[in-house]
This record gives structure tokens, sequence and C-alpha cells, in this order.
């Protein structure tokens, strides 16, 4: 019978791995990369559990680093199969894995020169692993099944990024089958850009994210978040900051901000991203229409892109990026990444922390352990290239932006099962989150069956046997 393995996101938000060995094959759902703590990012380091030339095929729910950055050890360790994904999963991977090479490459590098307490520093993964592990991607179409040995597959639209899955698996051994479904992160109702989570009647296993599931969204629009920041900075004549996600966060505060000029709301401030892969993702959402929803359509059809407009400036080069820093305000700035811990923004960091006209705003999920979690928390002072800066800075935080559904809307989406799984396994939450998402699941449907796995628990799918017509 088939067995599951979570090798990954378990207690935590980061490194999400799930092996399904069934009959005479084993396959990874997803494989991410461990952020955060430097105890969670030690386990990057750690032997993977099984070998890899073992492991058969890989499926990707979406191209977050935490889901996907692992990929490139795994190939430098050996692995040369097949790794199934949507093809706007594909064009994103093809930017974030390499990204995560350079990075590591980089940071070896820096080591190396003498500047960390690891001379002998070598990175996890070099570029060319990155570029190895892409060639291995197989593109596969939306709600469109295909045969892997016993295993029927299908992808079905998530709506947390561009090319985002759910990923339904049908194991047949036996005479028998079942339905395991693995979420990867979902998405929100209503949300710009892209569509609705797809709903989904049944399954007899389901892989579920937690990362909200204590806690529900501001009920706030969008725009109606984005505005007192905005009015804020051109009070002050300062600096509105924002760490932003390149995939998705980034898109979607465009979008918003297109809105709000629409609206006559705000005066064409002056806005700049400054995040050359940013700028590559919102060119690849650009041309995804296959993806978008009718309000993203509609805002087309008029001639009003959110991703091109009179005041937007896209910041590519480094001497641009480093004028910044003398432009005047008002201003806005988006640049990467999310949680603060890398990329251009530490430079913006270290410049507008101190000046008392900035506003710093937190549009995504800031993890335990991060530079952006210290901020919240209300730091005086932060770290960053071996300098305490001192933080002077207003900041704020809005929760509406979030790209993962709250409890409310997985509860939602959850009542369009007509019958329940046998068993729902919570993943891809820190503790309180999942303890809080069993709590409300277990409150509306009182008979499920709710476990929340540990790391490297193992899990035989024999509850639920159907017999196969």
């Amino acid at each position: 019978m088939p067995e599951l393995q979570f090798l990954g996101a378990t207690g935590t938000v980061t490194g999400s791995k799930y092996l399904l060995t069934t009959g005479n094959q084993k396959v990874l759902i997803d494989c991410g990369l461990y952020q955060g703590l430097p105890a969670l990012k030690d386990k990057n380091w750690k032997p993977f559990p099984i070998q890899p030339n073992e492991i058969d095929a890989i499926f990707i729910t979406h191209a977050h680093l935490d889901h996907t950055g692992y990929l490139p050890k795994l190939v430098q360790l050996g692995y040369r199969g097949p790794i199934y994904a949507t093809s706007s999963t594909a064009e994103l991977m093809n930017i974030v894995l390499l990204d995560s090479a350079h990075l590591q490459e980089e940071e070896a590098s820096f080591h190396k020169q003498g500047n960390g307490c690891c001379p002998d520093a070598e990175p996890l993964y070099t570029v060319q692993d990155a570029s190895e592990a892409l060639h291995l991607i197989k593109q596969i179409r939306f709600g469109e099944k295909f045969e892997r040995g016993n295993l029927t597959v299908e992808f079905l639209q998530a709506g947390h990024i561009l090319g985002s899955a759910f990923i339904r698996i049908t194991v047949k051994e036996n005479g028998t089958e079942e339905t395991i479904l693995f979420t990867g992160d979902m998405g929100r109702y209503g949300s710009p850009i892209l569509n609705d989570p797809t709903p989904v009647t049944e399954s007899d296993y389901l892989l579920l994210e937690s990362t909200y599931g204590d806690r529900s969204h501001s009920t706030i629009s969008r725009e109606d978040a984005l505005l007192p920041p905005i009015q804020e900075c051109l009070k002050r004549k300062g600096c509105l900051l924002m760490p932003a996600f390149t995939i998705g966060r980034t898109q979607e505060i465009l979008y918003t901000i297109r809105v709000l000029l629409q609206q006559n709301k705000i005066p064409p401030i002056p806005v700049y991203i400054d995040s050359p892969m940013a700028i590559d993702v919102t060119h690849i959402y650009a041309t995804h229409h296959d993806e978008h929803d009718l309000d993203l359509e509609k805002m087309e059809k008029e001639g009003n892109s959110p991703f091109q407009f009179p005041s937007l400036n896209y910041v590519r080069t480094v001497e641009a990026s480093k004028a910044l820093n003398e432009a005047k305000g008002p201003i806005i700035i988006i640049s990467a990444n999310g949680m603060a811990t890398g990329g251009r923004i530490m430079h913006h960091l270290v410049h507008r922390l101190p000046d008392p006209n900035t506003i710093l705003l937190f549009v995504g999920y800031q993890a335990e352990g991060t530079r952006g979690r210290q901020l919240l928390e209300g730091a005086k002072s932060v770290k960053i290239f071996h300098q305490d800066i001192p933080v002077k800075a207003t900041i704020m935080q809005s929760d509406t932006f979030s790209a993962h559904g709250d409890f409310t809307e997985i509860l939602r989406w959850l009542a369009g099962f007509t019958k329940p799984p046998g068993k729902v396994f919570l993943v891809h939450g820190e503790p309180d989150g999942r303890e809080g998402l069993k709590r409300h699941i277990l409150e509306k449907f009182p008979s499920w069956n709710i476990e929340l796995p540990a790391e490297a628990a193992t899990e035989d799918l024999t509850l639920t046997l159907r017999r196969s017509s």
C-alpha cells in the first residue's frame, strides 16, 4: 500500500518535501529549501534521507524557494529524473533557482575572503547545479491528467502565485485506488490577478497548508490598506519602503497602486521596482493571460495595465539602485526580499531606517528568525552588513496582501468537500498555525480526522481503500 513520509515543512513554514512510495516507484512532492532561523537553514546541509537516484519523479506545486529551492542540491547529489511543473511555474523557477544558486556562490565567496566564520565554505549548490535541474523540468497544463506508472496526476489552480497548483495523485495498487491531494500553498478568494482556488469535492487524503491557520486576515480592501501608508508618505515627503516577495506580492502591490491612481485617490507618486528578479517575474505575470482573472482582463482591455504606467520605474542596474539613496520623497520603493534577509532591500534599510520620515511597510509573512520579524517585534536597531543600524523609521504591517488563505478561507474551501477525507495532515505551518487550524476545522467538522505529522514521520495510506471500477 502507498506510504507517505514527511521530509519537511512540519512545524515550520519552509522546507516542503513529501515522499510518496507506491509499488515500484517513489515520487517527491515539492523539494523546498529551509529558510529563517540558523537551526532551520542548517537542515539544508544534512544528508538527504534517501538516495536521490531512488526517486523516480518530482512534482512541484509552485515556484517559491521553500518549495523548489533544494532541487539543485538534489541534482548535485545525483537526481536525474523528471521534474513536473506548470508552464508558468517552470518559467518562474528559471529565475528563482538561478538566483538562489548565485546567492549561494556569493555567500561562500564572502566567507572564503575572510569576511565570515568559515574560510573553507562551499556553496550549498552552484549555478551549474541549478541549470541542470532546470533541464529536467517537464511542463504540465492545468486540468490535464497524465499517467506516471500506477499514478494518475492532475494539477489544479491554487490561486497562490502564478502557476501555483494543487496536485491530485490517484494511486492504483492491487485492484484498489486512493486519492491524495497536496495543496502546496493555498491562495485567497477575490485576490487580484489570479483566479480563486479550484474547488475540490473529495480526496482520500489531504495535505493542507496551515501558515495562517490561527489567524484571519483583515477584511479591509487592498486599496484601503495601502492608501494610509501612501498618504503618510506624501505628508512626510519621505520614502514608503516595502520589502516584497518578487513573485506575487510585488505584482499585487502594483495592481493596487494602479487602482488607486485610476480612482484619483493618490497623485502619480514615483514608484520604483528595485529588483531585476521582480522585474523579470512581472513580465512573466503580464504574459500569462490564461491565468488572469476577470478584473485584470478588464483593466488590460481598457489599456490600464498594472505592470506599466507613467510613474512606474523598473530599476535593473546596481548604479540606478544606488542612486535611489539620493532620491527625495515622496517616493515608493519596492524591493526584495520580502523578509528583509537579503537582496537590494538591505541597502535601502541601511540608508532609510535611521530616517524618521521613512515608512517601512511589511506586506507579507515574516518567519521566525528573520530580520523582518525582528523589526515587527519592535527592534530599536538591527544588524546589517555587520553594522548596528538604528531604527527611526515608522514600522507598519498589512496582512491584506498575504497570498496565503487564512483559516476562514481554508474552511470555506474545505466546505466544498462532499464527504470528509479519510485523514487530513496539517503541514507548512508553525506550531500555533497548525494547532489553530486543527481547532478551527474540528469546530466546523467535528468528525474529521486531523493529524499534525512530525518531521520524518511515515504514514501508511491504508485507511480509505476503494475498489477501482
